[in-house]
């Protein structure tokens, strides 16, 4: 196993870890996303079907409406919520929820998360110090 700590920008607060959950692309909470399962219904979605239960998520930021922070509480209320984020952009939405749901949320990777974390990847997020720590098999 192999692990490495990326520094990055904490956003919001606090330390989340869970295996990773990685795609290139903007989720919708709002009508993409059904927070009694945990999973994105998005049609289409490179996430369509996949849980963000207990998983740090990597992705390219949110999209859609204010109903995200509601979205993620919902999820919070039925346990299928996520451990944290990693957003490559950083986007009022994300920020938003994260801070309404104590979710921690860090950008400005030093690398590419696209590439140097991958689907099933365990990962630490600490948004107080600033890192992420990324274990993999290879």
């Amino acid at each position: 196993m192999a692990t490495r700590v990326y520094r990055c920008r904490g956003i919001v607060g606090g330390v989340g870890e869970g295996p990773a959950l990685v795609a290139d692309t903007r989720i919708s909470f709002w009508g993409g996303f059904d927070p009694v399962t945990g999973r994105v219904v998005e049609v289409g979605s490179p996430l369509e079907g996949q849980s963000l239960a207990d998983k740090v998520v990597v992705f390219r930021s949110t999209k859609g409406s204010s109903g995200s922070i509601r979205m993620l509480r919902l999820a919070r209320i039925a346990n299928k919520f996520p451990a944290a984020f990693v957003n490559l952009e950083l986007d009022e939405l994300s920020v938003l929820s994260c801070v309404a749901q104590d979710l921690p949320l860090v950008v400005d990777l030093e690398a590419d998360p696209f590439e140097v974390i991958r689907t099933g990847d365990w990962v630490r997020v600490d948004a107080d110090k600033g890192t992420v720590e990324v274990t993999s098999e290879s």
